[in-house]
């Protein structure tokens, strides 16, 4: 046959066709019609004239599938009702030919921001063990009379040493995602890193060196610079951050990188604190981003019960053994995943312990 006769052949047929694909979706799918046996109003059964006009608008689409294409197609046949008819939210309607399109922007996930590098730790790269000389006690100085002897007396010494303590993250990724424009390969390593840094934050204030973690800052701390709240009164705030700021001063510590460190809804009551309706911190901290004169940092990584304050920040040994490995694979074939493996190793050590003061709350 011709291509003319097979479309005289399309336009004679096509309105039985139509009757027959009408009453074939009436006995296959009772849903598309009223109770009553009746094609429900404006749907693409609903007459010959509406699937007809339907079936057009999707052959002349082809391959361009997406929404705009398809209604655009649509409005060449019928009238407004058969417009209507193409319907998006319908199944049974052009909706059903929308290809479902995935963004290449993910949202997201909420973690506290990394907050060690930012008080201005000291970061000490090394390999396996690094031990660092410590002096521990001085010779002493004493005025001598006629006749007198003088004791002898010697400087103390020991040593802080860091040890590679190993973490890793395991994780089995969908290798769709990582076919994703925008996401793929980039935004899963980023994914990644940046837990890495949250466990590393976690770890370097709050671990506690039971089996494979490091000790962190508060499970090093001068017991004598670590003191319990008198009170949440205006006052007592007062007293206490004073006392802190005092502790390491009055220990020598020469001040550096001098900072708070605080919980955020800790950082809240201090805003709030009033004294006689006159605020007490929060022109300060709203203003110039400082408690007593220095300045605070808040992290969720800290408890909500602590106000810490340093001297000097640099007093904090960050160490990291080698920088963050990542690598990839392929042992999930069958499932159309990849294994994504980071490894990272480090440790902590306060290096001077009176560098640092901190406040415990009940609550």
């Amino acid at each position: 046959m011709t291509r003319e006769q097979v479309a005289e052949m399309v336009k004679a047929l096509g309105p039985e066709v139509a009757r027959e694909l009408m009453d074939a979706a009436a006995r296959s799918a009772p849903g598309r019609v009223d109770s009553g046996k009746g094609a429900l109003p404006g749907g693409v059964y609903s007459s010959v004239e509406n699937l007809g006009a339907f079936a057009k608008s999707v052959i002349a689409a082809g391959r361009r599938t997406g929404a705009v294409e398809l209604v655009d197609a649509a409005k060449r046949f019928g009238n407004a009702d058969v417009q209507k008819a193409v319907q998006l939210s319908k199944f049974d309607s052009a909706g059903v030919l929308v290809p479902i399109q995935q963004s290449g922007e993910v949202i997201e996930f909420l973690r506290p921001e990394a907050a060690l590098l930012k008080l201005g730790v000291r970061t000490q790269a090394f390999k396996g063990e690094l031990h660092m000389g410590r002096q521990t006690g001085t010779s002493e100085f004493r005025w001598v009379g006629e006749g007198e002897t003088v004791p002898k007396s010697a400087p103390k010494y020991g040593k802080v040493v860091l040890k590679a303590h190993k973490g890793m993250v395991l994780a089995d990724i969908s290798n769709d995602l990582l076919r994703t424009p925008g996401v793929g390969d980039a935004g899963v390593g980023e994914d990644i890193r940046a837990t890495v840094a949250d466990g590393l934050d976690d770890a370097g204030f709050n671990g506690d060196g039971t089996g494979a973690a490091p000790k962190g800052l508060f499970a090093q701390l001068d017991a004598a610079h670590t003191f319990a709240s008198t009170g949440v009164t205006p006052a007592a705030y007062l007293a206490d951050i004073d006392k802190a700021v005092e502790l390491p001063l009055t220990a020598h510590v020469r001040m550096g990188n001098a900072a708070w460190v605080l919980h955020p809804t800790r950082a809240t009551a201090l805003l709030q604190l009033q004294n006689s309706g006159v605020w007490v911190f929060r022109q300060e901290m709203l203003d110039r981003g400082t408690i007593r004169g220095f300045p605070f940092v808040m992290t969720t990584r800290v408890p909500s019960t602590r106000v810490t304050f340093s001297a000097d920040w640099r007093q904090f040994i960050y160490g990291i053994d080698e920088d963050l490995i990542l690598s990839e694979h392929d042992t999930r074939a069958e499932f159309d995943e990849t294994t994504v493996r980071a490894i990272v190793k480090g440790d902590f050590k306060v290096r001077q312990p009176k560098a640092f003061s901190s406040i415990t709350y009940g609550t």
